[in-house]
């Protein structure tokens, strides 16, 4: 599994020219036609990651099983390690949503941005302006 650090959060971007792009750290360039099916890749793997999460938050968590002191802290060595916690699998799952949605936040605002600018460039081809 593929666990983002905690460094800022990376840009994504579409329209700028590959010196600029390539510059900034974290980011990427996207040809404008492959916007729609990388959104769409992405939010795909975002509906996975929230229903692991899901599953996480209702089923990972343990019970002591034998009653005794051993299974107790076993049960919330694990349970802390799992569900609770800055060090915790849930939070790094949660994280990674987080850095998902980011992205797809992103591309569907560099799409946004495509879309007005080649509406923009058909009006002024049709206007002579």
């Amino acid at each position: 599994m593929f666990v983002p650090d905690s460094s800022p959060r990376d840009g994504v971007t579409g329209a700028l020219p590959p010196t600029e792009a390539a510059g900034r750290a974290g980011s990427m360039s996207v040809e404008p036609s492959a916007v729609p099916n990388l959104i769409e890749a992405l939010q795909s793997s975002l509906d996975s990651v929230g229903v692991q999460i899901g599953h996480a938050v209702t089923e990972l968590r343990i019970r002591p099983w034998a009653g005794d002191p051993v299974s107790t802290g076993t049960a919330e060595k694990f349970n802390e390690r799992s569900v609770g916690g800055e060090q915790a699998a849930l939070t790094a799952l949660c994280g990674y949503r987080d850095r998902l949605q980011e992205a797809v936040d992103a591309l569907r605002s560099v799409e946004r941005e495509y879309r007005g600018t080649e509406e923009s460039n058909v009006t002024r081809l049709h206007t002579g302006c």
